[in-house]
């Protein structure tokens, strides 16, 4: 009698498990990482959505700029993201955001918080400044 089959078996219960778990880390890990990228690129254009004032400072329009976040947010796509909150303020230019990624899974449910934050620079008057 072989030990093929027995060795075949326990390698399937040991490391099947494992290779699932693996793949829960690495969906979660790659939803996370599409996170950021869609909130910094939302917030950086939220953010630029404002114009000089009469002093020629930049000032945005809050209101304008969370609607912009959110256009772009609801366009990702991104599978059981959740935007949890987004504030912009006029003077400097600037909006924070915070999102839920959750994935389910092998492992049970992986749950991370991604806060990002986006300020449009002034001064720069070209590249390499």
């Amino acid at each position: 009698m072989s030990l093929l089959p027995f060795l075949a078996l326990y390698l399937a219960v040991v490391f099947a498990p494992m290779a699932a778990a693996v793949r829960d880390l690495m969906v979660h890990q790659i939803r996370i990482e599409r996170t950021r990228a869609v909130l910094n690129l939302a917030l950086r254009d939220g953010a630029q959505m404002s114009a000089p004032d009469e002093t020629g400072r930049l000032r945005g329009d809050p209101a304008a700029m969370v609607v912009r976040v959110a256009e772009i947010w609801a366009g990702a796509r991104i599978p059981d993201a959740v935007l949890e909150e987004v504030s912009c303020v006029p003077v400097p230019p600037a909006c924070a955001a915070r999102a839920r990624v959750t994935t389910r899974g092998f492992l049970g449910t992986l749950s991370t918080r991604v806060a990002i934050e986006g300020t449009v620079l002034e001064g720069i008057l070209r590249e390499g400044q």
